[in-house]
């Protein structure tokens, strides 16, 4: 009798676990973070990028990093479409910055250098996405202006992002 019994307290501890092991809340099991990296592509090159919605995000950017993996990068999802600057505090890595419209178009592309604080400005005042990159990745990637961001992938993994953070436009 002690020993079923025994088998029976050891099988329902096993079945508490197996069930509270697999209720865990979707949001708790996917990582939306601002430290995530999601898969984009520009044209047919993906690559990975941290998705910036809240002022804050946008305000850190890549401050203080010291590296920036390849193909790996940072987009800047704005509300609206408007004249964009950029500057690089606290910034130690040579970056390029790519200026899309509101249909994914990359409209411009800048370098950034390091450390600099000097403001740069896109020319046109409908930028509502900005990709900060490796310096000199959207040329060793033959990506042009007049190339297009995925937009419907772009779009899926703000949305996560804006769920992740109940974030309100």
């Amino acid at each position: 009798m002690l020993k079923s019994q025994t088998l029976i307290n050891c099988f329902l501890i096993t079945a508490v676990m197996i069930f509270f092991v697999n209720c865990k809340k979707e949001s708790v099991s996917q990582n939306f973070s601002f430290e995530q990296y999601f898969t984009l592509s520009i044209e047919q090159n993906d690559f990975f990028a941290q998705i910036a919605i809240s002022q804050q995000e946008q305000s850190q950017g890549l401050m203080f990093r010291n590296y920036l993996d390849k193909n790996h990068g940072m987009l800047f999802a704005f509300k609206n479409p408007k004249k964009m600057s950029f500057w690089m505090k606290n910034v130690s890595i040579p970056l390029d910055i790519g200026y899309f419209d509101s249909n994914g178009r990359l409209i411009e592309i800048h370098s950034l250098y390091p450390y600099d604080e000097k403001p740069v400005f896109s020319k046109s005042n409908n930028i509502q996405y900005a990709l900060e990159m490796n310096q000199g990745w959207y040329h060793r990637n033959k990506i042009r202006t007049g190339n297009y961001l995925n937009l419907e992938k772009a779009i899926k993994h703000i949305q996560l992002r804006k769920d992740f953070l109940n974030f309100k436009d």
